[in-house]
């Protein structure tokens, strides 16, 4: 949301704790899922290695930006 109070413009950024959890829980769904589609079956117990070591691999990259998001939401001081 941006505010104008005369000289500047300000961005109100809130800070949001589900939203990111939201989002990491879709990506690793998905990253599941597509996993699920080459190995044939939706139990991971059954699954070859390589698919084991793709999914946590797979999950390495949205784990990092959901943290990174957090950070950002700390580390924010607000301008008004």
């Amino acid at each position: 949301m941006k505010i104008y109070n005369g000289e500047n413009n300000q961005e109100r950024r809130r800070k949001h704790y589900i939203t990111p959890i939201i989002y990491f829980l879709s990506e690793l769904s998905f990253i599941w899922i597509i996993l699920s589609v080459i190995e044939i079956g939706f139990n991971i117990g059954e699954w070859r290695a390589w698919a084991i070591v793709a999914l946590f691999v797979g999950a390495i990259y949205p784990a990092y930006k959901t943290i990174n998001i957090f950070r950002r939401q700390k580390n924010y001081k607000r301008g008004y």
